[in-house]
């Protein structure tokens, strides 16, 4: 998204979804948008943390397109047995990777959306024998198998992008797929945004519980910044206090 710096929120620790409030810390952005007199439709990209039909609905609502990713199930692997050959296309500034258009579009979901299916070929030694490894989870199970048994010297991992946007034709779905993939540059503009005095170095209470930060969308928490409430009386009301992320977290 190209205004992270419009509105942000503080996350509880215990915030393990980010969805929830999404829509109306959007909201808030655009807000800070149009009275900057921005008249330009916004775009919203976000992560499949954020894949939800409530969100995509809200950005509707506020006159805004999105991008978000698709978590990778069962529905969205049947998808590569329905894309045809030649409608793959080269991605945009990135080496072994295509770009094609499949139909999906989720119960509950808005009309008039597609999903992007981005494979990226990978050789078998660059695929960690470790089960936890991201990477795997890219990689269709059979694949998976071929090349941890040798057999295939390569294999591909993909991701898949729900939007509204255009992709009617090969170059406007790469396009797509090349802006959705930088918005992973947020991460950047939060550490220019710090400067070296990150909330983590207020002074707290309560030193070993929790930390604090901002959350802007479309990523979620930077790692080793959060907030917590904290009650600092037995009877009074739960006071919200800060304390520094011990031990990187």
């Amino acid at each position: 998204m190209g205004f992270p710096y419009l509105h942000r929120a503080l996350r509880s620790v215990s915030d393990e979804d980010p969805r929830p409030g999404t829509v109306t810390l959007l909201a808030r952005a655009i807000t800070g948008l149009r009275a900057a007199g921005v008249t330009a439709r916004p775009r919203a990209r976000g992560d499949t943390g954020y894949f939800s039909a409530t969100i995509a609905k809200g950005l509707l609502e506020l006159d805004c397109d999105f991008a978000i990713g698709v978590p990778r199930n069962k529905a969205v692997w049947r998808l590569l047995d329905g894309i045809d050959q030649d409608a793959w296309t080269p991605a945009t500034d990135m080496e072994d990777a295509e770009v094609a258009v499949a139909v999906y579009r989720p119960a509950g979901w808005p009309q008039d959306i597609s999903c992007l299916v981005r494979p990226v070929k990978l050789a078998a030694e660059q695929i960690s024998t470790d089960p936890r490894a991201r990477r795997r989870r890219t990689i269709p199970t059979g694949q998976l198998a071929l090349a941890l048994e040798g057999v295939a010297e390569h294999v591909h991992g993909y991701s898949f992008i729900i939007t509204n946007l255009d992709v009617s034709t090969p170059e406007r779905a790469a396009a797509v797929e090349h802006w959705y993939r930088h918005r992973t540059d947020i991460e950047d503009r939060i550490r220019d945004a710090k400067h070296g005095a990150a909330l983590r170095h207020l002074p707290s209470v309560r030193p070993t519980r929790s930390g604090c930060g901002a959350h802007c969308w479309p990523s979620t928490c930077p790692h080793g910044y959060r907030h917590s409430a904290a009650s600092t009386t037995t009877t009074g009301p739960a006071a919200r206090t800060f304390t520094p992320c011990a031990g990187g977290y």
